[in-house]
């Protein structure tokens, strides 16, 4: 095969995987995020919703699912985040562990439950691989996010 044609047969295929997005960026999230981790850890934003979730804040609030990323480990992350100073800062952060969660999933309906779909942790599951579809619930009310069974 020539170079060249090698070159643009790739360019194809990657142009027409519809699977590969680029990575989520917010950095006034991240920035506010990152307040939250050690110097050696990271922020990795898995997906952004928009919600009126507290009626005594102008605005409306952010519903971020994220990932900390350490140096030899990570966890699940959602937190609710206000606008409300003109910067964007956590009111609560929820440590949801080995969850991995799906691509898309996360939703907030009208009553205000988050809900997304995840990979969670089997009780033979290695730490790095959660094998148990589920789909989480939560809710949000005075600072604290609970979960909805």
């Amino acid at each position: 095969m020539r170079p060249t044609y090698a070159i643009l047969t790739l360019a194809a295929l990657l142009a027409s995987n519809q699977g590969l997005s680029a990575p989520l960026s917010n950095p006034a999230i991240e920035a506010a995020l990152k307040t939250e981790v050690d110097a050696q850890e990271n922020v990795d934003l898995q997906a952004i919703i928009e919600a009126d979730l507290e009626a005594g804040f102008p605005g409306k609030e952010k519903v971020v699912l994220w990932t900390l990323l350490g140096p030899t480990y990570w966890s699940g992350k959602l937190s609710v985040m206000s606008g409300q100073t003109g910067q964007w800062s956590a009111i609560v952060t929820l440590d949801m562990g080995g969850v991995e969660p799906k691509s898309g999933s996360l939703t907030v309906s009208p009553d205000g439950v988050i809900s997304l779909d995840a990979k969670t942790p089997g009780p033979d599951d290695p730490i790095c691989c959660p094998s148990q579809q589920k789909n989480l619930k939560y809710r949000y009310g005075h600072g604290q996010v609970t979960e909805v069974k």
